[in-house]
């Protein structure tokens, strides 16, 4: 018997926790601790534990399979290819259409873009992010440059407030969550905004459910409370932002009052206070979202409203500080930055 350990990335969420493969006589077994990984240090969630499953499944296609006469049968990968090229070269540019994915590889997803863009001459290529994550790269884009994470992972444990808005990350994102309970343990607050009661809520300081579709207004009044306060970073501001003054009479209308934001809302005022309160005078501190923010035709706003908040508070280009965007699957920022997703002509 042969056994041996393969280090591994895991293929689900967003994470990036690594693993060894058990490989006994050539077949992988099981999954075992991969304890030099800064990430999740050896420790992976259930998802993690059982990703090995699926590679022996015996629903896993082994060879091509043809349509004819209306049923798939088996068939060898030279008349697979050949079907393929003779397909594609029947179809104009505008008539093809290609789905990349999240959960392949930089080279696997750049590939696939060249090919569509300059094989099939064609603009249509899309993934997942369309729905997830097409806010954050949008919006983080327009406030950044780059619609990516500003942060690391393990920056988060140093941070002395975490306010996580739109993200169940307890349950989504368990080993990120493990940094925000290190974090906490290091004296840090942790608010959580969210309509529902999760595992995440059970672990905040301050727990603010809310109606949906009223993040922006939260925002907004928690940046009129910061500025009234005078807990804005002024430095910050001045060195590093632009258009202030267009921010601060938006946020500073009464529309944004904290008894406003509170009737749109639900929150209630004296909830609204402490977590202004807490972002503006704990520092550095972390926003941590996800797609409860960004699927809605309105997630660009609410990722720009979080990148303003941030910049607000001078909370960029810090550790523990941040936007921090968490992915839904393994290479979804890998996907956009090959350039996976549609260009549209005007």
């Amino acid at each position: 018997m042969t056994l041996k350990y393969v280090a591994t990335t895991c293929p689900y969420c967003g994470t990036g926790c690594s693993f060894n493969l058990v490989v006994q006589d050539g077949k992988v077994v099981g999954t075992a601790p991969y304890r030099r990984s800064p990430v999740n240090e050896g420790k992976v969630c259930p998802k993690g534990t059982y990703a090995h499953e699926f590679v022996n499944s015996p629903d896993r296609l082994t060879k091509p399979l043809i349509k004819k006469d209306g049923k798939f049968v088996e068939a060898t990968w030279d008349e697979a290819y050949d079907l393929i090229a003779q397909k594609f070269k029947s179809y104009k540019p505008d008539e093809f259409a290609a789905l990349s994915s999240a959960r392949v590889s930089n080279e696997e997803n750049y590939l696939l873009m060249k090919f569509a863009r300059g094989v099939m001459k064609s603009r249509h290529i899309d993934h997942c992010a369309r729905l997830c994550h097409a806010s954050t790269v949008a919006g983080l884009a327009a406030a950044f440059g780059s619609g990516a994470m500003t942060n690391s992972i393990l920056d988060i444990a140093e941070s002395k407030c975490v306010f996580i808005l739109g993200s169940n990350t307890f349950e989504q994102h368990p080993l990120i969550g493990r940094k925000v309970v290190q974090a906490k343990q290091n004296g840090a607050k942790v608010i959580y905004a969210d309509p529902r009661y999760t595992a995440t809520a059970k672990q905040a300081d301050l727990y603010m459910p809310f109606v949906s579709g009223s993040d922006v207004a939260i925002l907004n009044g928690l940046m009129q409370e910061i500025i009234k306060n005078g807990w804005e970073d002024r430095e910050f501001i001045e060195n590093r932002t632009k258009d202030y003054e267009k921010l601060k009479e938006v946020v500073m209308k009464d529309a944004y009052s904290l008894e406003n934001v509170s009737k749109i809302s639900g929150i209630p005022v004296e909830s609204l206070k402490t977590a202004a309160e807490w972002l503006g005078t704990a520092k550095p501190g972390a926003i941590l979202y996800s797609m409860g923010i960004t699927q809605h035709t309105v997630g660009v706003d609410n990722v720009k409203s979080v990148a303003n908040i941030q910049m607000l508070l001078g909370n960029l280009g810090k550790a523990g500080g941040g936007v921090n965007a968490l992915r839904g699957q393994n290479n979804v920022q890998g996907a956009c930055d090959m350039g996976a997703l549609p260009v549209v002509f005007t």
